[in-house]
């Protein structure tokens, strides 16, 4: 069991401390649709405080929205969840601990690749975007990584736009504690990208519990036992349609995606090896 961090003057209700929170980190394209779902069967009515939609990526957004609530609508939330909920970190005056999946870095930026194409045809916000702007430029997938990658092109609205191919997952994690817009767009991880490596390993190290998407019902029972779920089940939702498997891809392009994601390679490896370990024992 995950000990709950615990946070300085935290505020108090007439029969105490604030119950600690759970905060869900729902990383894109990880199997983290499927997951919301077992969250909102075991955080019912005010228990649950989801802050999904656009523009809610910042520490600022989170400071003004969280502080505004009254202390009896803070006093009910037992979880948080959001594509950006990590935000809050450095904010939430009372115990919490964060749980997110991770998936294979190259499943998940093949899924990615082909979600953001399907949104460009009808939907809206950063994955309509960046699917239109592969449209305009007459670019696959390769191209991503030859021309923002290996060639340094691309101009800064481009790189911060195709940033979700590099790294995307630690990316995701870092953007609390550090300035990673264009940041990590590196094969490998050369010197200068160490110091954020070391970021994001205690982060993860201090904050997080982490399951893995090729292991989701593991996941899903670790998560139960961490933060005391009585409803567990297994439904897959929104998958990607429409898109090739790995060994329908040219034979040198997942090792290109490879190269360009071996900080979230590392990330993933960790965290399955760890969710096996906890599964055995």
């Amino acid at each position: 069991m995950f000990s709950w961090l615990k946070r300085r003057n935290e505020p108090e209700t007439e029969s105490g401390p604030l119950p600690p929170v759970a905060i869900f980190h729902h990383i894109a394209k990880t199997g983290g649709t499927s997951l919301r779902k077992v969250v909102q069967a075991n955080y019912k009515g005010k228990a649950l405080l989801e802050l999904y939609g656009p523009g809610r990526g910042s520490a600022a957004w989170y400071d003004a929205h969280y502080n505004a609530l009254s202390h009896r609508r803070k006093a009910a939330i037992r979880c948080i969840a959001a594509h950006s909920a990590h935000f809050i970190i450095p904010i939430i005056d009372r115990p919490f601990q964060v749980f997110t999946l991770l998936r294979d870095p190259v499943e998940r930026v093949i899924s990615l690749y082909y979600f953001t194409r399907i949104l460009a045809k009808s939907g809206a916000g950063r994955g309509a975007e960046i699917g239109q702007e592969l449209e305009r430029l007459g670019w696959g997938l390769e191209d991503i990584y030859v021309n923002i990658g290996r060639k340094g092109g691309g101009s800064d609205a481009q790189r911060k736009l195709f940033a979700p191919f590099f790294n995307g997952q630690s990316r995701a994690i870092l953007k609390p504690h550090a300035d990673v817009s264009t940041a990590l767009i590196v094969q490998g991880v050369p010197e200068d990208v160490t110091p954020l490596q070391a970021l994001l390993e205690d982060i993860v190290q201090r904050h997080y519990v982490v399951g893995v998407t090729e292991a989701y019902e593991d996941s899903v029972r670790h998560f139960a036992r961490v933060f005391g779920w009585r409803r567990v089940f297994f439904q897959q939702k929104n998958k990607t349609k429409k898109r090739p498997r790995l060994h329908d891809l040219p034979d040198d392009l997942p090792a290109l995606i490879r190269s360009y994601n071996e900080l979230d390679i590392a990330l993933h490896r960790r965290a399955r090896k760890e969710l096996a370990r906890r599964a055995a024992g």
